[in-house]
């Protein structure tokens, strides 16, 4: 199964180790799931990952952790081709990478993806739905 981790959901993780998002961090590094990535996912998360707010809450090696971890175990789609718009333009490169990948799922917190439902074959999904219906949870208990 192919899942597509949003940046707020990559930045929850770390922000919150207790919640939904860090049990799917700890879901993936189990190899429950294939997690898909792209160059600019990556660099989305670098960026957010360097703003004075996060960083005053994020230890730098546990940033430096997830993303070496992303670039050598998650399967990367370096440049997908351009997809359909996303309601915010900033969030295509999340819909492109779906198209390209053909992954199962989008996980994201975003109201404006969540809205979409689908694109294409990728089902749009909040973590909490990922962990209940996949029965993810029952290996992180």
């Amino acid at each position: 199964m192919r899942l597509i981790l949003d940046t707020n959901i990559l930045l929850s993780a770390l922000l919150s180790p207790r919640g939904d998002p860090a049990k799917l961090r700890a879901a993936w590094e189990r190899k429950q799931f294939t997690l898909v990535v792209s160059n600019e996912l990556l660099a989305e998360l670098r960026s957010v990952l360097s703003r004075p707010f996060v960083r005053a809450r994020v230890r730098q090696s546990d940033a430096e952790l997830l993303l070496t971890g992303l670039h050598d175990l998650a399967l990367l789609y370096p440049n997908p081709p351009p997809s359909s718009r996303a309601p915010d333009p900033k969030d295509s490169f999340l819909l492109a990478l779906a198209a390209a990948s053909e992954a199962d799922f989008l996980v994201t917190g975003d109201k404006s993806l969540l809205a979409l439902k689908q694109h294409g074959a990728t089902r749009v999904v909040t973590p909490g739905f990922i962990l209940a219906h996949l029965k993810l949870v029952d290996y992180l208990e």
